[in-house]
């Protein structure tokens, strides 16, 4: 449902469902994303004006107007207001179908830009421009909707790939110690130890020891500065990973979660299905599916 304060644009690939999604919205109110904090394609975010927060694995980056971000496919991210909520955004998303029929054998150095390195790319106002001119043109398409503007889309995100990759990705970024105060970095410091330690037992009282907070403290600033609590990071974090294992190997589910660090298997069930929306089982068999027809 559109909200109040809120403008959304959106085409999906009918033809190769799932294939190739592009969505743009400007919002005036107060936004935090709230769902789907990691997916199986790839992702392009592009800030059109405004400023936004953005968690990414266990990095809060400040994204400015211009500044695009590369998400690879299956990492854990999350969008937060910055000091005004006032802004405009492009989302592109693809899948590994849509990279393979159309990068060719240019797919791996295309790729590259969601791969082993900062995800956000800051530009030079000349380098922005022909990002800009390629925007305007996704902006137009998929706001008149002419005949075969899907086809036209679909060479516009091409391009605009095609161009990013050929940017120097060498350029000095705004880490998370940068955004505000040090409480930034203790966070980011706690979601890597959440991230390192998951298949252990973990709590409030737990981190707030091993970090010497408070856990009112650290359960308020954690929230804040990540746009999860200390239980959902961790609980998507451990489901993230049984995903995973899902996918790349054969042992049984009560294994995996037991794995993963759920004790309780029917927790397990139904901390999977809340953030996948199917069943561990149901997960595993639609994996074998799409991989026998492909």
């Amino acid at each position: 449902m559109q909200k109040a304060g809120e403008t959304l644009l959106s085409l999906t690939d009918t033809q190769t469902p799932h294939s190739l999604t592009v969505e743009y919205a400007g919002r005036s109110d107060y936004f935090a994303m709230t769902t789907e904090h990691f997916h199986p394609h790839y992702e392009v975010y592009i800030l059109l004006s405004g400023e936004r927060h953005y968690f990414i694995r266990d990095q809060v980056y400040r994204v400015h107007q211009g500044d695009l971000v590369f998400i690879q496919k299956n990492e854990l991210h999350r969008t937060l207001p910055a000091e005004l909520p006032e802004h405009e955004r492009i989302v592109i998303y693809f899948s590994d179908l849509f990279a393979e029929r159309y990068f060719a054998d240019q797919n791996e150095w295309i790729l590259s830009l969601f791969q082993n390195k900062p995800p956000v790319l800051h530009l030079s106002t000349r380098e922005q421009s022909p990002i800009h001119l390629l925007v305007q043109q996704l902006l137009r398409e998929l706001t008149v909707q002419a005949h075969g503007y899907e086809l036209c889309m679909q060479c516009i995100v091409i391009e605009l790939l095609i161009t990013c990759a050929r940017l120097d990705r060498q350029q000095p970024l705004l880490p998370a110690v940068t955004i505000g105060s040090e409480a930034h970095q203790h966070m980011s410091e706690v979601a890597r130890y959440i991230k390192c330690h998951y298949q252990q037992e973990l709590s409030l009282p737990l981190l707030s020891e091993q970090f010497h907070l408070s856990p009112s403290y650290l359960s308020r600033t954690f929230k804040k500065t990540t746009g999860f609590s200390i239980t959902e990071y961790l609980n998507t974090i451990r489901i993230q990973e049984a995903q995973r294992l899902l996918r790349e190997s054969d042992l049984k589910i009560i294994d995996i979660a037991n794995i993963v660090g759920f004790g309780n298997f029917s927790h397990f069930g139904k901390m999977f299905k809340h953030f996948s929306q199917v069943s561990p089982r149901e997960y595993r068999a639609s994996i074998k599916h799409v991989s026998t027809i492909t």
